[in-house]
């Protein structure tokens, strides 16, 4: 009768570490990445769900959940992804191609117009945030060294030395200011086939517009947040509700 009841314990024991090792962040999105290669998009997008909701958080995980939602017939939550991937990686040349493909079939191109504006679109997002805030910090430093240096007669650099790194900090520092600034927007993704865009918090009032899923949005707080309900403006087409 003991040796039963070790031999129980040890299956129990057994089926608790198969379970804890199936939950783990990279079983997940092995599991997902499986799931896709089998084209089971809602199994692939479920299981990478449960990577994220673990704390499992990088752009391959974002870029391969949008591809799950697309796939799954979900393109304002593939959208909302690819745009978390995008955050994170934006020279990802797979993330940029497919965020502009989803958003421009939803009527919200990515790009903008003409070619001299994409290409400085594409230099303004060619480093990721925390690349930007690295370099700035160093050049940072190094103009506190050389100041330093130079108050103490240690180091004399030519003028067009020391006006050159100051433009150059200088330069990175509105860069990083700017993209702080759109980093720290409240947008959102509309991932229902339509939303109705009502003139007030309740579904007594009219229904001022509609948006077709996929479009981006920006969330805004000039009234006071009610259960359910919130504010949203579209800024390049003067609309909000």
């Amino acid at each position: 009768m003991g040796r039963l009841r070790f031999l129980f314990a040890g299956i129990l024991l057994a089926a608790f570490c198969a379970t804890l090792r199936a939950e783990t962040p990279s079983t997940a999105f092995q599991q997902g990445n499986i799931a896709y290669a089998q084209g089971q998009f809602a199994q692939a997008a479920a299981a990478y769900e449960s990577a994220r909701a673990q704390g499992l958080t990088n752009w391959t995980l974002y870029y391969n959940l949008g591809n799950a939602y697309y796939k799954n017939g979900q393109p304002g939550k593939a959208i909302a992804n690819y745009e978390r991937a995008f955050r994170l990686n934006p020279g990802q040349e797979d993330v940029i191609f497919n965020l502009n493909f989803a958003l421009t079939k939803a009527g919200d191109p990515f790009f903008p117009a003409g070619t001299l504006a994409r290409l400085l679109w594409r230099l303004f997002f060619g480093l990721s945030l925390n690349m930007l805030t690295v370099l700035t910090g160093f050049l940072f430093m190094g103009v506190c060294a050389g100041g330093t240096l130079f108050f103490l007669k240690s180091y004399r650099p030519t003028a067009e030395w020391a006006m050159g790194v100051v433009a150059a900090w200088l330069a990175l520092s509105l860069w990083l200011g700017f993209r702080i600034m759109l980093a720290n927007q409240h947008e959102a993704v509309i991932i229902v086939p339509t939303a109705e865009v009502r003139s007030g918090p309740n579904l007594s009032y009219t229904t001022n517009f509609t948006i077709p899923e996929g479009r981006r949005v920006l969330l805004l707080d000039e009234q006071e947040p009610i259960k359910g309900w919130a504010e949203i403006g579209i800024p390049s087409e003067g609309l909000k509700g």
